[in-house]
């Protein structure tokens, strides 16, 4: 999202500083408190979490728990990283502080290498893998909750899916590209096209059939809404969205992967020092992502498969001609791969299809 639509990080700190660290704890306690709320997510999130090095990884959490100290508040504290500038240190800050952490890989080393480079264009993947025998040890084992993998469909799905099995992730996920109808995903020049769905049932197909204890969040979610459960994941099913995003200078922003769309569409106009999350919560932008089927495009509200998809990502609903008044560009994809798992399921369990 960072070489897409909006550039305006160019203009932010790369840091949060502890003054802004400090006042956002405190907002997010105090809305926690206001709701009566016992336990918060909070996940440092990047750009790389980790830029900063130890030092401000553990400044960082002394304030969170400083500011949450007196409360009966229960604060998890978990990452997402490219794992690259992990160490030692950081592992045993990391197991100290009870942060667990999931890595960005989107595959095999020549899978990797084609989009996650240095500054300087130069390939990833070895210095990863040396970062991976690390946090994959028995010593930092439980901080290690699995992988973040973007789909490219030009590559081979069995190789993708059995490398990152090979590291026996607790949990990992399936990524569509951050694209929209404007700027269209790599083989969707048709819509009625299918490529990411055929990418992922093969991908599906050996997952079920090999025993795994990995959970893909992606087939797991699809499978729990197609039995009536809540989905695990924020891009699919009809739950109300509860995150917000706030950003190192202090500002308060909707879901960071919205940069992809346009230059400023994650801006909401709050800051945690001139507002409190209430203020935000009641926000248009905020509650539209929590009024479920009503917020969709008619075209999802009057299609069977609403309950399971929820009309697909926001930021993949995106066209510069209708806003987010769409079906995500990946549509066909996900009627396709819904339809396929809950055929499998079913004929599994001997039950008979009711999607045609």
């Amino acid at each position: 999202m960072y070489n897409l639509a909006d550039n305006r990080w160019r203009k932010q700190p790369t840091l949060m500083t502890n003054n802004v660290a400090r006042q956002a704890a405190i907002q997010i306690r105090e809305h926690c408190i206001s709701h009566c709320k016992k336990d918060v997510d909070i996940v440092f999130h990047g750009g790389e979490p980790l830029i900063g090095g130890v030092e401000h990884l553990e400044s960082l959490c002394l304030i969170i728990e400083d500011v949450f100290r007196n409360s009966d508040i229960k604060v998890n504290i978990s990452m997402q990283s490219n794992g690259l500038l992990f160490t030692e240190a950081i592992g045993d800050l990391m197991l100290e502080k009870n942060i667990t952490m999931g890595i960005s890989l989107d595959g095999p080393p020549k899978v990797n290498d084609i989009f996650r480079v240095d500054h300087k264009g130069r390939p990833t993947s070895l210095q990863l893998e040396e970062r991976l025998a690390l946090i994959t040890s028995p010593r930092y084992r439980r901080i290690f909750t699995g992988f973040l993998s973007v789909i490219n469909i030009a590559a081979d799905p069995l190789e993708v899916t059995k490398y990152l099995l090979s590291y026996n992730p607790e949990g990992m996920e399936f990524l569509f590209p951050l694209n929209n109808y404007d700027r269209r995903p790599p083989g969707k020049e048709e819509l009625s096209s299918t490529p990411y769905a055929d990418w992922l049932i093969k991908a599906f197909d050996y997952w079920l059939n090999h025993g795994t204890e990995t959970q893909i969040d992606i087939f797991v979610s699809i499978i729990r809404e197609i039995l009536g459960l809540d989905s695990n994941r924020e891009s699919l099913g009809l739950l109300p969205v509860d995150l917000v995003v706030i950003e190192t200078n202090g500002e308060i922003e909707a879901v960071d992967t919205l940069k992809s769309a346009f230059n400023g569409a994650t801006q909401l106009g709050y800051s945690v020092f001139k507002n409190d999350l209430n203020d935000v919560a009641t926000d248009i932008a905020v509650t539209s992502r929590q009024r479920g089927l009503e917020a969709l495009c008619q075209e999802c509200k009057e299609c069977p498969f609403v309950n399971i998809c929820g009309g697909g990502y926001l930021p993949h609903r995106y066209s510069s001609a209708r806003g987010f008044d769409n079906p995500s560009v990946y549509c066909a994809d996900l009627k396709k791969l819904i339809h396929y798992i809950h055929s499998t399921i079913f004929n599994q369990m001997g039950k008979q299809v009711f999607y045609k």
